[in-house]
């Protein structure tokens, strides 16, 4: 009692992208933050601390973060969580370190180092985490499905619509090329008529049945200029 008490914590900084924030806590760790915190970082200058008596005397840039406890008193005394946040899903790691203080010393026991480590129930609460975040993605996937489908259903309707338009309209270019087909034949045999129609009245048979007649007329005048 009375004297400094010093938990110690790691994590590894091979860049100074890996340095991260991380959060002392009272009890065990839980499966996100800390449970009943008592010291926040960001990896290179705390943050926030519950009482002054909690340092941080490492170099936090090396991923020392080990706590100290200024003048220990006997409720210090219990289970401490060390938690380091890893970017990912149940990447933190994490120590528990049980404090026993007596009077005049004391014994910082039962150290055990996690990375990371959990505890049955903390194991079944992640577990149960973990198959809810599975279910809201299989919600998610198949709302997209059905999202999908439902953008499929117009363009199958307005496909159907296309094909409906290219029947009709190769329907009026068909009957629009019969009945001009038609149009031109008739016009041709018209004037194919025509032609033989002049043909027949100009030939010199026309002309042959006229002149027996005009023989005729002028053998009658002879005969009366003889009377």
């Amino acid at each position: 009692v009375g004297q400094n008490v010093t938990l110690p914590c790691r994590y590894r900084v091979d860049r100074e992208s890996d340095i991260t924030s991380m959060c002392w806590g009272r009890g065990s760790c839980p499966s996100s933050t800390c449970a009943q915190p008592i010291l926040w970082t960001d990896g290179r200058g705390v943050t926030w601390r519950q009482s002054n008596r909690y340092q941080l005397e490492g170099d936090l840039t090396r991923g020392d973060v080990s706590l100290t406890i200024v003048n220990a008193a006997e409720a210090d005394e219990g289970l401490y969580c060390c938690r380091v946040e890893i970017p990912g899903w149940f990447n933190d790691e994490k120590s528990h370190l049980e404090v026993v203080i007596e009077r005049g010393f004391f014994i910082p026991a039962k150290t055990s180092t996690a990375l990371p480590h959990t505890y049955p129930s903390e194991r079944s609460s992640e577990n149960s985490q973990s198959l809810r975040r599975m279910a809201q993605l299989e919600g998610t996937m198949q709302n997209m499905s059905t999202s999908v489908d439902q953008l499929r259903e117009p363009e199958s309707t307005k496909t159907a619509i296309y094909v409906g338009v290219c029947v009709v309209l190769l329907a009026i270019l068909a009957g629009a090329l019969v009945v001009s087909t038609r149009y031109f034949h008739n016009k041709q045999k018209l004037k194919t008529l025509q032609t033989e129609s002049a043909v027949s009245l100009s030939s010199p048979e026309g002309g042959g049945i006229q002149r027996p007649l005009e023989a005729r007329v002028r053998a009658e005048e002879n005969i009366y200029t003889m009377d």
